[in-house]
């Protein structure tokens, strides 16, 4: 039904109505309005709004409630001819039953904000725009049409500019083709509201304010690709190297601690009886590296007197050393 009504529309209109940068002509899609006046405002001046699909993230009692002029505002557009939708999450538009199939050549977003959680200036309210910006831009970039454009209304100044919103898009595989100062009084019946905590029906301070414009770009897509293939080119030869590094470390302690033991503590045979202060004092340098105590030994070298007692005191030395006595 609602198709035939387009058509029928498009029959008996023929003329383009042009609002700024918006087309009768054109299928549009906006998000995150609060008392629904910027659609309105839209409906109004092109006298129909069978182009347009206007959503909030409030249910419609939420909006009723927060915003006095919203009702009205709901009745006209109903009355117009558009499409409107209640609850809809800007950064989940690809899970919505009503607009996962659908296509637009404008999808706007008007001051997106996350509400007020802290000081603007602060670090983690910066990161919570940051992610409902990105989101809104991963799923708005699957529903424009061949020569459709994203638009995100925004101030300038600081802290504002720290969203960074084209690099954000730049992740989407979005391009900024075109940046214009935003004027309210262009859009007649606009009043832009907070939208969150008690003052929420009340207009905060616009400033300087630009529309960002962005559109999807192939290319954008492929230079991403091949930026992330080089990313991860690189991790994989960094691990490669870290890991050699490592292992080359290793078997360098590994070498040295062989070779020390061998310097410090000859093999004894039977055929050399070297002195039992030798001994001693050979067990004492090398304190470092063996945990057990000298008067010990010294214990057991007394301890294995005997006609062959100093080749057994060289015995029980070598059996320690290859890990035979733990503890003396």
């Amino acid at each position: 039904m609602r198709e035939y009504l387009e058509l029928k529309r498009d029959r008996d209109d023929d003329e383009d109505k042009w609002v700024e940068h918006y087309s009768s002509k054109h299928q549009i899609l906006l998000l995150g309005e609060g008392d629904f006046s910027f659609s309105c405002s839209l409906a109004t001046c092109f006298g129909s709004a069978f182009n347009i699909y206007a959503s909030s993230l409030d249910s419609y009692d939420a909006v009723v409630r927060k915003y006095k002029k919203a009702r009205s505002n709901l009745e006209t557009l109903k009355r117009l001819g558009a499409f409107l939708l209640h609850g809809v999450d800007a950064t989940k538009l690809q899970r919505h039953p009503d607009l996962h199939f659908r296509r637009f050549d404008r999808v706007i977003f008007n001051f997106p904000h996350t509400g007020f959680h802290t000081r603007e200036s602060d670090p983690c309210q910066i990161r919570k725009h940051k992610e409902l910006v990105f989101g809104f831009f991963h799923g708005a970039c699957h529903m424009l049409k061949d020569h459709g454009e994203i638009h995100v209304t925004q101030k300038t100044k600081a802290p504002f500019c720290h969203w960074k919103l084209e690099e954000l898009a730049s992740r989407c595989f979005l391009v900024l083709i075109q940046c214009v100062a935003f004027d309210k009084r262009n859009f007649p019946g606009y009043e832009n509201k907070r939208g969150d905590g008690f003052r929420c029906d009340q207009p905060f301070l616009l400033g300087e304010c630009s529309t960002f414009k962005f559109k999807f770009s192939l290319a954008a897509k492929e230079l991403y690709a091949e930026k992330m293939k080089r990313r991860e080119v690189k991790e994989r030869e960094s691990k490669c190297h870290q890991a050699f590094s490592t292992r080359a470390m290793n078997n360098k302690h590994a070498r040295v601690e062989y070779s020390s033991m061998h310097h410090e503590l000859p093999r004894y045979t039977k055929r050399t009886k070297p002195h039992r202060a030798f001994l001693i004092s050979t067990l004492k340098s090398h304190q470092k590296h063996v945990a057990f105590s000298v008067k010990t030994v010294e214990y057991k070298l007394v301890k294995h007197r005997s006609p062959n007692g100093l080749y057994a005191s060289v015995e029980f030395l070598t059996e320690f050393i290859k890990g035979k006595y733990e503890k003396c």
